[in-house]
């Protein structure tokens, strides 16, 4: 009986323990990720467009340029880092050392030479758009900045076209025919 209950008080030990290391690791992961070395950090929240969307005075106008995921739109997800304000709230330009006014970010201006400043929208013709759907070995990962919101279907989950609501061009992947569609689907698939 002795033996019974030593097994138990160990087992709710050891339940405790766990459970306290995984919260403090959450607790360690979110403010490691809110800090990131820079007091002015934002964090981008997750909003659920849908639900929210009648509500017009909780959104504000840079939120259209925010994903279903949370992520700035056509930013490759390894560089999202980079698109946050630094100590003087600027941002700077990925492969030059310009930095231009945070507010600047996604404005329909090009500011950087590089064109990364505008990221979601069409503005700097030799940007890249990363589409939403970014795994390995998909069918179109980016496509030219050119290319959003131009009325076609470009990337394969149609998240180059977030803008617009009216019919777009959309494609089939047998045979490769476009044809107009009132939504782009997502037909994304992994290759081997």
């Amino acid at each position: 009986m002795l033996h019974n209950l030593k097994k138990k008080r160990n087992v709710v030990i050891i339940t405790v323990f766990t459970t306290s290391c995984f919260f403090l690791y959450q607790l360690y992961f979110f403010f490691k990720l809110s800090s990131e070395n820079n007091v002015n950090s934002k964090i981008v929240p997750v909003m659920d467009h849908e639900k929210v969307k009648h509500l017009v005075h909780l959104r504000s106008e840079h939120d259209k340029y925010i994903n279903d995921n949370g992520l700035i739109r056509g930013v490759y997800f390894t560089y999202i880092r980079e698109y946050r304000p630094d100590t003087n709230n600027e941002f700077k330009c990925r492969k030059t050392e310009q930095r231009i006014p945070f507010e600047n970010l996604n404005d329909d201006f090009c500011d950087c030479e590089d064109g990364t400043d505008e990221p979601s929208t069409n503005a700097c013709p030799s940007g890249i758009f990363y589409c939403d759907t970014q795994f390995p070995k998909v069918t179109i990962n980016s496509i030219p900045s050119s290319r959003v919101n131009d009325g076609i279907c470009d990337c394969c989950d149609g998240s180059d076209e977030w803008m617009n609501k009216s019919k777009f061009l959309g494609h089939k992947t047998k045979n490769n025919i476009r044809h107009y569609v009132s939504k782009c689907l997502n037909i994304c698939k992994r290759t081997s």
